[in-house]
């Protein structure tokens, strides 16, 4: 048996105010192309569907064309766990109904096991929860913290293997050691909700959700990663779903996802950063720009702009807070020509000319000289 692990789509997303949702319908499209391709015979997506909970109607509508082409065209399964960015109670509404077609999703934890039965495969989903949902389902439990919640529900789960079956695991979690970037940041929060790695002992594959990148963990675990990137410091990511073939032994495979863009980081001086982009062919890239020797200021934006049509964020030396900040203190200490000379290397992103600064010298003594008469 062939199965598609991913997760993390975040359809209706955006990277620094620029939808991304044709690049999500072009995975998408890819995603099916691949299913009918390769034979494959189920599709799991471990959480975050969504990016909120209330999603855009370009969200929504990109959803249930992927949904309806992988369970009535394909006729396949697709299995769908609720992560914490996805309304869980509005994902997983008219589940019932749904289940006739193939498509499998569960929204909020209950004390029932949810599993779908593939074969010899038993799919156990478990959605997104946190410790208190845990307490209120299991109040016999003696729960104190996340972890206590993970392994109470994952041993109930554990309770349910059957002989000569294939057990695998849909989790929307984080878990310890991982690796995560920029946009992973609100997963670790505190680190109260981190689960080890052991605590998937037993399970054959445990489809993870949650990171955006793709790593495995322990011997048994994998996150699938976001298949698109969703943040510059995921910008030496390689993106893709994981293929599972299932015999005997379970073998991972990547398969890359190729996106419609590319989302990249362009770091070096002036001079280098302007020579490389005379020389890109990949103009239509998301571009974010770092300058190692030099402000970035409006002159700045305004040149790269004419090779980049997706600039979205360009920072220089200059800009760093330790070296732009001042105290009240410092501030007073600065001649009003010092001022000047800050301002306009901030915002114009270079020095002034000596011509502009005998102007402006001339200004202020002319001001000064009219304060005086005044006096």
């Amino acid at each position: 048996m062939k199965i598609i692990h991913t997760s993390d789509w975040h359809l209706g997303i955006s990277l620094h105010n620029v939808s991304l949702i044709e690049e999500q319908r072009e995975f998408i499209n890819l995603l099916i192309n691949t299913v009918k391709e390769k034979n494959i015979d189920a599709v799991l997506i471990s959480g975050d569907i969504f990016d909120s909970s209330v999603s855009s109607s370009e969200a929504i509508s990109l959803y249930n064309d992927a949904v309806t082409k992988l369970c009535n065209e394909v006729g396949i399964p697709v299995i769908i766990s609720a992560g914490n960015h996805d309304g869980a109670a509005r994902l997983a509404s008219c589940n019932q109904l749904l289940r006739k077609t193939g498509l499998h999703i569960f929204g909020k934890l209950s004390r029932e096991v949810n599993i779908v039965e593939l074969n010899n495969i038993d799919i156990f989903v478990l959605p997104y929860f946190n410790t208190d949902e845990v307490k209120s389902l299991y109040p016999e439990s003696k729960i104190s913290s996340y972890s206590d919640a993970m392994n109470y529900v994952l041993n109930n789960i554990k309770h349910s293997f059957k002989p000569g079956k294939k057990n695998i695991l849909m989790c929307h979690c984080f878990v310890s050691g991982s690796v995560v970037s920029e946009s992973d940041r609100s997963a670790m929060v505190g680190g109260t909700s981190v689960v080890p790695s052991e605590a998937f002992d037993g399970f054959d594959y445990v489809a993870l959700g949650h990171l955006h990148k793709a790593q495995n963990r322990g011997y048994n675990a994998r996150y699938s990663g976001s298949p698109l990137k969703y943040s510059f410091s995921e910008a030496e990511h390689k993106k893709s779903v994981t293929l599972l073939n299932i015999d005997d032994e379970i073998e991972i495979k990547e398969l890359e996802v190729i996106p419609l863009r590319e989302t990249r980081v362009i770091r070096g001086t002036f001079e280098e950063v302007v020579k490389f982009a005379e020389n890109d062919i990949n103009r239509d890239d998301y571009i974010k720009i770092e300058l190692t020797d030099r402000y970035a200021g409006m002159e700045a934006v305004e040149l790269f702009r004419t090779y980049y049509n997706n600039l979205l964020n360009i920072s220089g030396k200059m800009n760093e807070a330790e070296e732009t900040q001042l105290t009240v203190e410092e501030l007073y200490s600065l001649s009003p020509g010092d001022i000047l000379e800050r301002f306009y290397r901030e915002t114009a992103g270079s020095d002034l000319t000596e011509e502009q600064k005998i102007l402006f010298q001339n200004a202020l003594t002319a001001v000064e000289n009219e304060e005086c008469k005044n006096q």
